[in-house]
């Protein structure tokens, strides 16, 4: 059976928190991006929404 509401808004997301980042690490992840754009598409593409 499916869950009442009452149980379903109880529930809470939480979003992680931000890791602190170098700034060698910055310029690291900018030059890197281009390469994961791609990953990040097909996940877009996979997904059912």
């Amino acid at each position: 059976m499916a869950k009442r509401l009452k149980d379903i808004k109880e529930i809470k997301i939480e979003r992680p928190q931000r890791a602190k980042l170098s700034a060698k690490e910055v310029i690291k992840r900018m030059e890197e991006f281009p390469k994961r754009k791609e990953k990040f598409i097909a996940a877009v593409r996979k997904g059912k929404n």
